[in-house]
């Protein structure tokens, strides 16, 4: 991976879940533009990963101390 993209992934990691949810859905949705997936592959990576993001939401609000 070039530094570049070393870059893109420290950011993503430093934004809270619900912009890393809508981040992620916007890079797939580009990513579809290019022809590698159909819209129900789109569709079902992208509900997969905000269902994710939202286990780890929920998860962090559990936490004392928690943001």
């Amino acid at each position: 991976m070039t530094p570049s993209g070393r870059h893109v992934l420290e950011a993503f990691d430093a934004l809270s879940p619900v912009e890393q949810s809508q981040v992620a859905r916007e890079t797939l949705g580009r990513t579809s533009a290019s022809g590698d997936l159909d819209d129900g592959g789109l569709h079902e990576l992208a509900d997969e990963l905000s269902r994710g993001y939202d286990a780890e939401e929920a998860a962090r609000a559990k936490r004392p101390g928690a943001w």
